[in-house]
């Protein structure tokens, strides 16, 4: 439940995100929370026909959604996009912290770092040698910063980040606990006397108002760059390998994992627990579903599914086929027991 930190009226709420109050403007709003939980003095939104129904009969005060004439007499901010509205909404009443400007006494910058003035430097925070903090930049308690990395302005990293030596993190971008940004790559040679590390000399970038998940890893490159672009979002556990280079306003959804020298497109979409086989190109704008293996390059735009991967509507007769399997095999034995008769008397 999101109980507001000040109530606002909806005339206000419509405001903060370009809507158009319907029914009554001065209604306070208390909270925000879900259709099936709100009350007389909650926002609520219904961003589908699905959700439209279980408005109708919720006893939300007000409903954020694109037309009110699906629920008559009631208040309602019209708005073109429920989900970008509510973000919008919870963004003007519950606003990113900004940076509180100061170096804790428990906090290490080692010699030849540089942290700016407007930088909130954390408990046991430690900023190591040839490092950079930009200002509204905020390392909160326990982040370890590595040597000659840059923390660009407005960065946030949350408790327990670790950046190995040489990685950029871009403005405004957030990295939540437990990430590790800038481990080795995964890469060895194999020789007589068994596997022998490569020494894994490159670096990472990630680009501005870009996110990275709790327990993410996203590992260094073997002699370049391994590169997050502009906007991206990487949620919880995944696993980005060396020398990957993933474009902007890409989303790897939960448990993804790419193996190195993976280039992915700009705005692609990965499901969760989608798996990318190394040294492919995943083209710009493609869609891949939940638990998608994918074996080989896939072109700009397709919409694939499947292990290993097919495009969407294969993938998807595939499924039904592998239910009727049983089935289709029990009629398959007949016919052969039956070929198999007509031999015998032939």
């Amino acid at each position: 439940m999101a109980e507001l930190p000040a109530a606002a009226t909806t005339s206000v709420l419509a405001a903060a995100c370009g809507g158009r109050v319907v029914g009554d403007g001065s209604l306070v709003v208390e909270g925000v929370r879900s259709l099936e939980n709100a009350g007389p003095h909650d926002l609520a939104f219904a961003v589908d026909a699905r959700a439209e129904a279980a408005a109708s009969v919720s006893s939300a005060g007000v409903l954020l959604a694109r037309s009110a004439g699906r629920f008559p007499g009631r208040t309602v901010i019209e708005v073109s996009d429920p989900s970008a509205a509510l973000a919008a909404v919870l963004a003007s009443v519950f606003p990113q912290r900004m940076a509180r400007p100061g170096l804790h006494p428990t906090a290490i910058v080692e010699a030849g770092a540089r942290v700016a003035p407007g930088a909130e430097i954390g408990p046991y925070a430690v900023v190591g040698e040839g490092s950079e903090v930009a200002d509204g930049a905020i390392l909160e308690a326990h982040v370890v910063v590595g040597r000659r990395c840059r923390i660009a302005a407005g960065a946030w990293l949350h408790p327990h980040v670790v950046l190995y030596d040489g990685v950029n993190v871009g403005a405004r971008t957030e990295v939540h606990s437990g990430a590790v940004l800038g481990a080795d790559g995964f890469g060895y040679a194999p020789g007589p006397a068994g596997l022998r590390k490569v020494p894994q000399v490159g670096g990472v970038e990630i680009g501005s108002d870009a996110e990275i998940g709790a327990n993410s890893c996203i590992d260094r490159a073997t002699l370049e760059l391994t590169r997050v672009g502009n906007g991206t979002k990487v949620d919880d556990l995944v696993m980005i390998g060396h020398n990957c280079d993933v474009g902007r306003h890409v989303v790897l959804c939960g448990q993804t994992g790419l193996a190195g020298s993976t280039t992915v497109g700009d705005q692609t979409v990965l499901g969760g627990q989608v798996g990318v086989g190394g040294h492919l190109r995943i083209g710009k704008g493609v869609k891949a579903g939940g638990q998608t293996g994918i074996s080989s390059d896939v072109p700009d735009g397709a919409s694939i599914s499947g292990r290993p991967h097919l495009p969407y509507r294969d993938a998807l007769r595939v499924q039904a086929e592998l239910k009727r399997l049983p089935e289709t095999a029990r009629v398959v034995r007949e016919l052969a027991k039956a070929a198999k008769g007509d031999e015998v008397k032939g």
